[in-house]
Parts: structure tokens; sequence; C-alpha cells
């Protein structure tokens, strides 16, 4: 059965193919006139030139840069007023005076703290001696009314002018840092 079934479908394959080529032959010389054969030429490509890397000459990204010596040689040349750069930052150092606002006092007359808040509404506790701005502000004195304080304001030709300044308690009728 099966033998016969393979013979009628080759004889069908062979006589699918005939001699009558013509049309196949037009429509593929149609094509071939109809076609584009400009086809854009390849951009060339710039030779890349490779460098040896080496790190035994750079610093480690993962160790603190050592400051210039230029720096430190001329901020000890300066004999004029200079803060202490060295020192410990403190909480409220982070803050321009515009932004601290002074709510109350606490303890004694010999001995008060003032309680200082800023624009995020932390509440700091400021005692005479701390830093507060951004210009090394040092607290001077402490009242029931105000923080009185002593700033140092750079000149400009590297040395330090110092400045007075004072923050005034707040109260209740302004509206700028009202929490």
């Amino acid at each position: 059965m099966i033998k016969p079934l393979c013979i009628f479908i080759g004889s069908l394959l062979l006589f699918g193919c005939g001699k009558d080529l013509t049309d196949l032959q037009a429509f593929t010389q149609q094509v071939q006139a109809n076609a584009q054969t400009d086809i854009e030429p390849i951009l060339t490509v710039k030779e890349f030139t490779s460098f040896e890397y080496s790190v035994e000459q750079m610093r480690s990204p993962f160790v603190k840069p050592q400051p210039e010596m230029l720096t430190q040689t001329k901020q000890a040349d300066l004999n004029c007023l200079q803060p202490d750069f060295n020192r410990d930052k403190q909480a409220l150092e982070k803050y321009p005076l515009d932004t601290i606002k002074m709510r109350g006092t606490l303890g004694e007359k010999g001995k008060l703290y003032a309680l200082a808040s800023v624009a995020g509404g932390q509440l700091y506790r400021v005692k005479q001696g701390d830093y507060i701005g951004l210009f090394h502000g040092r607290v001077e004195q402490i009242t029931p009314e105000y923080i009185k304080l002593r700033e140092l304001i750079p000149d400009g030709s590297g040395c330090w002018v110092i400045r007075q300044a004072e923050i005034s308690i707040f109260a209740k009728s302004d509206t700028a840092g009202n929490q």
C-alpha cells in the first residue's frame, strides 16, 4: 500500500514541473530591472588605541586624599585671627543663623541653657561656649530674651573678622519659621 502511494506522489511531482517557464522568467527580469543596486559604503571605523592602566602611582579611591602642602604652608604663614579647623563640628553649625530660632531657656540665673529649634523642627539645648551657625559662631551669653554670639567672618585675604550676632526669642507674632 505504501509503495503505490509513493509512486503516485512522485508522478504528480514530475508532471508539475513543465517546460513552460516563460512567466517565471518574465517576473525575474522585471524584479531585476526595478531593483536598486545603490548600497551606501560602510563607514570607516577609527582605529582604537589602547593604553596600559596601571594604578601603582595613583592613590586608592578608598583612602582619604592628603591635603596639598601649598594650602598648609599658606595657612601657617598667616599671623591673623583664624578659627580652629581641627575641632569637631557641633550639630547647629550646619544651619544658617536666620533658620535658628530661640524657643526659651532652662536652668537658673547663674547657668542658663537656651532651647533652639531649626527649620526641620528639631530642638537643641545650647549652653555658653557652644558653636552655632555657618561662620564659627560661639555662644558668649544666654539671657531669657536672646542668645549673644561671636562669629568669625572671612575677609577674603585668608584672615577672619569678628562679628557680633544675636538670636532673639521667637515671638508668637513672627511668621517666619512658625511650626
